[in-house]
């Protein structure tokens, strides 16, 4: 459980700022009317993602960072993968360490987490809905 009080983000700019050396070149699809969650296209995979950038979301390709937040992580048994089921997304793959909680989950696709606990060097993890995006 987050100690009282810890913020992950002072602000969507901070955050890009603080990680965007682990920004990705995504695809924006048109921002679907009355919806909250963009498309992206990134590294062959269609992911669906909460736009925490200020509005209106560019269409075409942006530097973006994709971000989740795990609810359960356990070691990884077999290959990297990435499965979504409703608004929860699934995925594995290598957990490289970057501080205070955050990992780079090296899978199909790069995606910043943010867990709770230590992660296993391969980890499979249950991410919180919704996946968030950040971009320039």
């Amino acid at each position: 459980m987050r100690p009282e009080g810890m913020v992950l983000e002072e602000s969507p700019e901070a955050f890009f700022a603080r990680f965007q050396a682990y920004a990705l070149e995504v695809h924006l699809f048109p921002e679907p009317w009355g919806s909250p969650l963009l498309e992206v296209l990134v590294a062959g995979q269609l992911v669906y993602a909460f736009d925490r950038g200020a509005p209106p979301a560019p269409t075409g390709r942006v530097r973006a960072l994709l971000h989740g937040l795990v609810r359960e992580a356990r070691p990884l048994e077999g290959d990297p993968f990435l499965e979504r089921k409703g608004p929860v997304y699934r995925l594995g793959g290598r957990a490289r360490p970057l501080g205070e909680g955050f990992y780079l989950l090296e899978g199909p696709i790069p995606l910043l987490v943010h867990g709770e606990t230590p992660l296993p060097e391969r980890a499979e993890v249950l991410l919180w809905p919704p996946l968030m995006l950040f971009r320039e």
